[in-house]
């Protein structure tokens, strides 16, 4: 399954529904061109469709929410699968990154 990248505007976040894999570099300029044309610093990133993920997508979220704060908005994650919440654990990005069961707890964050 190829990425794709879709977008819902909520009150003043923009929620990124990511589907598919983030494996090579083809995939995370889609998502960062994708995110370089929102006109919000508040995103969150729904990635409960997200299979896959390695390092190069997880460079992209890193970047993100660097700009994201940098904007003084900030980058929210919610309703990752098993498998990408592992992944996660694994990799201690789970301390960097605020994680959410499902968008409307992710929306909390930001009032």
């Amino acid at each position: 399954m190829s990425l794709n990248v879709s977008t819902t505007q909520i009150k003043n976040c923009i929620v990124v529904h990511i589907q598919g894999k983030i494996l090579a570099e083809s995939d995370a300029e889609l998502l960062s061109n994708a995110v370089s044309k929102l006109n919000s610093y508040k995103l969150i990133f729904e990635i409960k469709e997200l299979s896959h993920i390695n390092s190069t997508g997880i460079s992209v979220f890193v970047k993100t929410m660097t700009q994201c704060r940098i904007e003084n908005g900030d980058l929210v994650i919610c309703s990752p699968n098993k498998i990408i919440s592992n992944l996660f654990e694994i990799t201690k990005m789970n301390d960097v990154f605020s994680i959410y069961d499902s968008v409307e707890s992710a929306l909390t964050y930001f009032k």
